[in-house]
């Protein structure tokens, strides 16, 4: 039993003792993560004024689950695309997302700002707004998405 454990304890430090990344190599890949976060950000705001919503719920994780204002958790995809299509939300003329804060741990990530806007009514009158906002990331497929996404607005 004595050798049998030898050779075992040495396996499982071996095992074990894989180099890590080195300190330069998690900083570059926390940089090109907190990097493709904002690209996804910008293209967030895009989209919601372009229109394309269902761009917009494709930016969500398969997982994903939305806390809108005055709402209900909406929970999945397809469902966070319907409700990002749904009738009587007005042209949105402009809007802009303004992160103050972004950490990203391996695969998971958060971010936490202001969000604002101006959407067109039925005469054409811009109606501004503006709240602040909490967003989980996810990395899925080698591609940061949006897995919890709570916003409230902020009434002057």
């Amino acid at each position: 039993m004595k050798y049998l454990l030898i050779p075992l304890s040495l396996l499982l430090f071996v095992a074990c003792s894989e180099k890590p990344s080195s300190q330069e190599d998690i900083v570059q890949n926390t940089e090109q993560d907190l990097e493709a976060i904002k690209t996804q950000v910008t293209r967030f705001s895009a989209l919601v004024m372009e229109g394309d919503f269902d761009g917009v719920g494709e930016m969500y994780s398969s997982e994903a689950s939305i806390f809108p204002t005055n709402s209900d958790i909406i929970k999945g995809r397809e469902e966070i695309t319907a409700y990002w299509n749904a009738p009587g939300g007005g042209d949105i003329s402009y809007h802009k997302v303004t992160p103050i804060e972004i950490k990203v741990w391996e695969d998971e990530a958060y971010d936490y700002g202001y969000y604002e806007g101006k959407s067109l009514d039925s005469l054409g009158t811009e109606i501004p707004w503006k709240g602040k906002y909490v967003i989980v990331w996810k990395k899925e497929n080698d591609e940061w998405k949006i897995y919890l996404d709570i916003w409230n607005r902020i009434v002057e």
